[in-house]
């Protein structure tokens, strides 16, 4: 499968739409639906990332950049995902409410006529909550459709000199808050703190779950050195920002 026969598969099913749009998280599959779809339908394609305060900030600069590279409109709906009662709770169905208020806004600013895309692969668990609204929003899978696992995705990627081609699997911040504590702006706050702090150590895939007031930091083993290095300092932040202190874990992908 080529990036030629992504953009084929776009075009037929989206037919004469006169618009459609992809849901760029920022990540390699969006990204790369999103490069498709610019061939596909040229100007009739945009690209939209939501912004709510579940939002790394690394993810809104990632799109921004891959939307620039794919030549793709690309629009910023800024949105609150904690005002959304069932999204606040986080409990189980809390990534299909964030969901529904993704496509929703989508929706919203460009015409409930505009075709909505996403980067939902093959090798995405069947599972997923957010799976249902995509159902119920009609939004069209290209990836999973035709089958494409992540190691061919970002392959694909690579060739299309995409900058995200090999950035790692992210997920949004309110993954890192237990289920059933409620979500606030000040705990995720925290959470993109100390992360961005780690990124900007070298650390590009990391997670920080906050329990109460302590947290802990999980991190690939490769990143071991950096991580003693900045022991102290990490802590330090972490005390800084309101927290008690913070354990250090190796994960394990």
């Amino acid at each position: 499968m080529s990036l030629e026969q992504l953009a084929t598969h776009i075009a037929e099913r989206a037919g004469g739409v006169g618009c459609a749009a992809v849901a760029l998280s920022g990540g390699v599959d969006s990204g790369l639906v999103a490069a498709a779809a610019r061939i596909a339908l040229g100007d009739r394609a945009v690209a939209c990332t939501v912004v709510s305060e579940l939002t790394p900030e690394r993810d809104k600069r990632r799109a921004a950049e891959v939307a620039g590279r794919i030549g793709i409109e690309h629009r910023i709906l800024d949105v609150s995902a904690l005002a959304v009662p069932e999204v606040r709770r986080n409990l189980s169905d809390r990534c299909y409410h964030c969901k529904c208020l993704v496509f929703r806004t989508m929706l919203e600013t460009l015409g409930s006529g505009c075709l909505l895309l996403d980067g939902t692969n093959a090798d995405d668990a069947p599972d997923r909550p957010g799976l249902r609204a995509v159902r119920e929003f009609k939004v069209l899978s290209p990836l999973a459709d035709l089958d494409m696992g992540k190691s061919h995705i970002r392959a694909l990627a690579f060739d299309a000199g995409l900058p995200n081609w090999e950035a790692p699997s992210d997920s949004c911040l309110a993954t890192r808050i237990p289920l059933g504590v409620e979500l606030t702006e000040e705990r995720l706050g925290r959470v993109a703190a100390l992360e961005s702090y780690l990124h900007t150590l070298g650390l590009n895939t990391v997670r920080v779950r906050p329990d109460n007031l302590m947290a802990t930091v999980e991190y690939l083993p490769q990143f071991s050195e950096i991580i003693a290095e900045n022991r102290d300092k990490i802590v330090a932040l972490a005390k800084k920002i309101g927290l008690e202190s913070c354990t250090f874990k190796e994960w394990v992908e």
